[in-house]
């Protein structure tokens, strides 16, 4: 670690007696510096959809080559790591395209905890409550929809990255304008998905 990783081997030492001191001092031995709970790390390093513990919105993105580790932390903080299972058709960016969109986030927030300034809890329990829409993969407009949702996420995803990016405020603006638009599109698909009315999108888009 000293040799291929010099400024978190610096940062660990500076902090030795602290990490030695863990759990009433049952981390003074050669070891000091390892981490104190590794039976889920092997869970974080795969594809997975993050997201934080408390949020004012929908937050959730997608680690694709298990470059992030989490944890529940303590008083709210911290964060989730999803996974599908394994024998699930259902594309990750397709999933993503549903947590985020305007329909499933109103259903979380009407059942999730709220918190001062206008943050929500977005923890396991309300996120397992959400009515994931399933695909059947034997209906053409149904798999039609699933691809057109993964085609939009990588868009969005893209459209993101490159944000950081933008050298010009013309620029900026540009890629912003762009992520609107898409994100306009994927909560178009979801209403489609769930076959709602005009009258229940006013609802949702508060538009009532």
């Amino acid at each position: 670690m000293r040799r291929k990783y010099p400024n978190t081997w610096k940062y660990l030492s500076l902090n030795k007696e602290l990490l030695q001191g863990r759990e009433h001092g049952k981390w003074k031995h050669d070891r000091w510096y390892a981490f104190g709970r590794s039976q889920n790390l092997c869970e974080m390093e795969q594809k997975k959809i993050l997201t934080p513990s408390i949020a004012s919105q929908a937050s959730f993105t997608l680690d694709i080559q298990d470059h992030y580790f989490v944890g529940s932390g303590g008083g709210g903080g911290g964060g989730y790591g999803l996974t599908l299972k394994k024998n699930e058709r259902m594309s990750y960016h397709y999933v993503l395209g549903l947590l985020n969109s305007k329909l499933l986030d109103t259903y979380l927030k009407s059942h999730s905890s709220r918190f001062s300034g206008g943050y929500y809890a977005y923890n396991r329990q309300y996120i397992e409550q959400l009515p994931f829409h399933s695909i059947d993969f034997s209906n053409p407009a149904d798999k039609s929809r699933h691809d057109k949702m993964v085609e939009l996420v990588e868009q969005m995803l893209s459209l993101h990255k490159q944000l950081p990016a933008a050298r010009t405020e013309h620029e900026k603006e540009v890629l912003q304008r762009q992520i609107e638009a898409t994100d306009k599109q994927i909560d178009a698909l979801v209403y489609e998905l769930y076959g709602l009315t005009e009258e229940e999108i006013k609802i949702v888009e508060g538009r009532e």
